[in-house]
């Protein structure tokens, strides 16, 4: 995966320029206040006591189109696609640190990707239709 400040570097309009992309502040997420940008469910934010270096994206691949998703993945040297089923990821992403089941018909897989240099990569996949959501965040 790409360097730390290279990931820090990335903002959502770059992928989404045409998109109508929300500023966001305030947020709440992992016990800690975040700023940043969001189309729907995908968001890309920074910490409020860091505001230049973005530290998560999310993409929800039901909104997030086909080619700018991968445009994204490429740019993070992360060889995941949209579908993936869980076996796909586990073989490609390594162990796993946690399995969240938060409805019957989607799991979420926590890896901890060694690097370096290392991220956090939260994966939800649907029963039928495999990867629906991905997380990236910098520890």
């Amino acid at each position: 995966m790409i360097s730390h400040a290279r990931f820090g570097k990335l903002r959502l309009t770059r992928f989404r320029p045409d998109a109508d992309i929300e500023g966001v502040s305030g947020w709440e997420l992992m016990d800690q206040l975040w700023v940043g940008e969001k189309v729907g469910f995908s968001e890309w934010l920074r910490l409020e006591s860091d505001p230049e270096a973005l530290r998560s994206l999310a993409i929800d691949f039901a909104e997030f189109p086909a080619a700018e998703a991968g445009a994204v993945l490429q740019t993070l040297d992360l060889p995941v696609r949209a579908g993936m089923s869980a076996l796909e990821l586990r073989a490609l992403l390594g162990e796993l640190a946690e399995e969240l089941r938060f409805l019957a018909d989607r799991v979420t897989y926590e890896f901890a990707v060694a690097g370096p240099p290392r991220y956090n990569v939260s994966c939800t996949v649907l029963n039928d239709g495999g990867l629906s959501y991905l997380m990236v965040m910098r520890p």
